[in-house]
């Protein structure tokens, strides 16, 4: 995609020319920093919302065909563009050099991720909550309580009994579907105390593993990437010798017939940081790294290990609707806390099952709050610079646990509405985002960006995807608004407006204080272009971009080599010129050609050089 090249001018360029110099000479991929950034971008990617995409178990789920399709012309294009602003800036701020209207773009792109975080650490303490109840003899789902009296009830057992008798079992009158209601729906005050109990030391948690080290961090990250890797192909191993139903489930998954649902847009979207802030390596990585490929093999490995989840939840759900009757609209976190529990006792090594799902799930949504709240830590710090770092992160864990508390308190019907809002919102911002920095900054310019610090030239494939990107976005938050306006719950609409409107007069209030700073500076035009500090942090390396040349960029020689100095031959020799003085006039040229120069005239600067070193 790139050629090397050596920059001969590096010897007396700032210390990052001679790091990026290095770079160049070294392998195309620098897999170090790749396989950091695939740690990392798993860590922000893998929730309990992308646990399961493919298996069709879910109401909202897609397509193996149709996610790569929309991984490449979305999510791979819009991570690509948000990394590489990072790591060619080193800032994890509003982008306010970039272009100053990205400013309530970006707290607007803070306040969804904000609430993003609360979902998962709600999440993350009932997958806590069930992990340490699988490790009793008998869990609570296995196993009918006292709810009421006139409610039917069936254990586990009889269930597996039932079920030898080939005899159909509605789930609703199963002890996992009622454990779930007891929990979740109808709380009483030990189901509610045990929960906000659980939710406290998970935020407790979460401001120990937030302030600890960047590199501490990375490991935590590096733990959840491998133990979901090798926990799942540990289960899927298993699946193939101890289930018939593995082939079956495989053909289900690669069944055609119910692509492209585009209510399924945001399964796409969310996992590589469309509206939200997308990954941020914490200064770990070689800001020189190819992040087209970096990207590439993170979406890969992303769709893989998701595929392998979702054939080992297909898997499960074969088993279980062999004998009960599943007539619920299945959502995730019903998927996670009543339906594979119940799949799991089918299963000879149910044990297995259970441990791996809540602690794949554990580690996971672990690493996940830890990375949004030391981003989001970490831009209120570079806005507040006064403040500590370790100050924000414990006032976000405090602030984060009294919202988790009314998150909490919600029905069912509201945390649906606010996720309409939060996934039209995040879509918005997102398209937002990539109209300010592809055609106000300009698509040709950021292009440029890449060429001069990367070596390469995007080509036309990136370039077209860029520029339509807002369009195909935009077209996705218009059919999020049908759906929305199509909802009979009055309250979900409700609270899904609430929402859209904080939001949008979040991003109106900073925008309209930017716009104001331009006008009384009088200079409107400035609200619509880059500040001339945007780009490198070192000064030298920003002096150079202004100079950048592509033609100059593009010259090579005969071995397949750039040079970016005059001052040097294609044998990358420097050049001896001659003073004007000491050369023939134009009117005395045809004359010199015949006489007998007084002095020995030098053939070439190759034979130049090799005098001077003999001598």
């Amino acid at each position: 995609m790139r050629h090397k090249y050596i920059d001969l001018t590096a010897s007396y360029s700032s210390s990052s020319s001679t790091d990026r110099n290095d770079f160049y000479v070294r392998s195309h991929f620098r897999w170090q920093s790749i396989k950091k950034f695939i740690y990392v971008a798993h860590a922000f990617s893998t929730t309990s919302f992308s646990f399961d995409m493919f298996s069709k178990v879910l109401a909202v789920h897609v397509h193996l065909f149709e996610y790569i399709l929309y991984a490449i012309f979305i999510g791979v294009s819009y991570m690509f563009m948000d990394f590489f602003i990072k790591q060619y800036t080193r800032r994890l701020d509003t982008n306010k050099n970039l272009n100053p209207l990205m400013k309530g773009v970006s707290f607007g792109i803070l306040l969804q991720t904000a609430f993003w975080a609360l979902l998962h650490a709600s999440d993350l303490a009932d997958s806590l909550r069930f992990f340490l109840v699988s490790m009793n003899r008998t869990p609570t789902w296995s196993r009918c309580q006292k709810i009421n009296t006139n409610v039917t009830c069936m254990s586990s057992q009889d269930v597996l009994l039932h079920c030898r008798e080939k005899v159909m079992v509605d789930i609703k009158i199963t002890s996992a579907h009622l454990n779930y209601m007891k929990l979740f729906s109808n709380i009483d005050k030990n189901s509610l105390s045990m929960r906000l109990f659980v939710i406290a030391i998970v935020w407790i948690g979460n401001f120990f593993i937030a302030t600890v080290t960047d590199n501490a961090l990375l490991m935590i990250f590096k733990f959840s990437f491998l133990w979901g890797t090798f926990s799942t192909a540990f289960i899927l191993v298993f699946l193939l010798f101890s289930t018939q139903y593995t082939s079956k489930a495989f053909y289900d998954l690669m069944d055609i017939q119910d692509v492209f649902r585009h209510n399924a847009f945001n399964l796409v979207t969310d996992p590589f940081g469309v509206g939200l802030i997308g990954v941020y390596d914490f200064g770990m990585m070689s800001p020189f790294t190819m992040v087209d490929n970096a990207v590439l093999i993170f979406a890969f490995v992303f769709i893989v290990t998701s595929f392998a989840r979702s054939l080992i939840i297909r898997v499960l759900y074969l088993m279980l609707t062999n004998c009960v009757d599943v007539n619920i609209t299945e959502s995730p976190h019903y998927l996670l806390f009543a339906i594979l529990p119940l799949s799991t006792e089918f299963m000879d090594a149910h044990k297995i099952f259970v441990l791996y799902i809540y602690s794949y799930l554990t580690a996971a949504l672990v690493a996940c709050l830890a990375m949004f709240t030391t981003i989001i830590a970490r831009l209120l710090h570079s806005e507040y610079r006064a403040v500590k770092n370790i100050y924000i992160v414990g006032l976000l864990c405090f602030l984060g646990f009294n919202l988790s508390i009314a998150v909490t308190l919600l029905t069912t019907q509201k945390i649906m509405g606010i996720m309409y809002g939060l996934n039209t919102c995040s879509l918005y911002l997102g398209g937002m985002k990539v109209a300010i920095v592809m055609w106000l900054y300009g698509v040709q310019r950021y292009s440029t960006d890449i060429h001069f610090w990367l070596g390469f030239k995007p080509t036309q494939f990136w370039k077209c995807i860029w520029v339509m990107l807002p369009i195909v976005i935009w077209t996705a938050v218009f059919n999020k608004l049908k759906d929305m306006n199509a909802l009979k719950d009055a309250s979900q609409k409700i609270v899904a407006l609430l929402w859209m409107f904080l939001t949008l007069i979040t991003v109106v209030v900073i925008q309209a204080k930017v716009i104001a700073k331009y006008i009384l500076q009088n200079n409107i035009v400035g609200v619509f272009r880059s500040n001339f500090k945007y780009g490198p942090p070192e000064i030298d390396d920003r002096k150079k971009r202004r100079n950048f040349d592509e033609i100059t960029q593009s010259r090579q020689c005969r071995h397949d080599c750039m040079i970016l100095d005059d001052k040097y031959e294609c044998n990358h020799l420097p050049l001896i010129f001659r003073s004007r003085s000491s050369l023939p006039s134009a009117e005395s040229s045809l004359t010199n050609i015949y006489e007998d120069s007084s002095k020995p005239k030098k053939t070439s600067s190759v034979l130049d050089v090799s005098v001077m070193n003999m001598n």
